[in-house]
């Protein structure tokens, strides 16, 4: 899917900006959902695989890099725990009414939510987008087949 995905999005873009029928709003939801996507993969690529790596070899201290580095990178890891925090806390609350099914899915959705997790399954995503920008490159996109539901 991630082929077709790319495909449309380079085949159509230009028309996403096209004056037409749609409104603003659709326009700019199109630019966002096509798009975008590409940007914030590259700026996550920077945040995690290179940033990373920097803040291990240079710690993360006002020393270092200065208050303002060092508060923005703290508040960012804070808030991406965030998400993992509550996502926990919700599959937790929901355990009991669904036995032991649930308490499984509270270590998943403890686990796939983490920052590892996350890391992961970018990481996963990231390799199926560049496979697809290669083949698409290359020319080594096979035909379209439809798949019943």
């Amino acid at each position: 899917w991630t082929i077709g995905w790319d495909e449309t999005s380079m085949k159509h873009s230009r028309a996403f900006t096209d004056t037409g029928r749609l409104s603003c709003r659709a326009r700019c939801g199109l630019v966002w959902t096509f798009l975008v996507r590409w940007a914030m993969t590259l700026l996550t690529v920077g945040a995690v695989y290179i940033g990373l790596p920097l803040t291990t070899y240079w710690p993360l201290s006002d020393a270092v890099w200065g208050k303002s580095i060092t508060w923005v990178g703290r508040a960012c890891f804070l808030a991406g725990c965030g998400p993992w925090l509550l996502a926990t806390l919700e599959s937790l609350l929901q355990a009991p009414r669904r036995g032991c099914q649930g308490f499984i899915q509270v270590f998943f959705v403890f686990l796939v939510a983490s920052p590892f997790g996350f890391a992961t399954f970018f990481l996963f995503n990231f390799m199926l987008q560049l496979t697809s920008c290669f083949k698409l490159s290359t020319g080594r996109v096979g035909a379209w087949e439809v798949t019943k539901r």
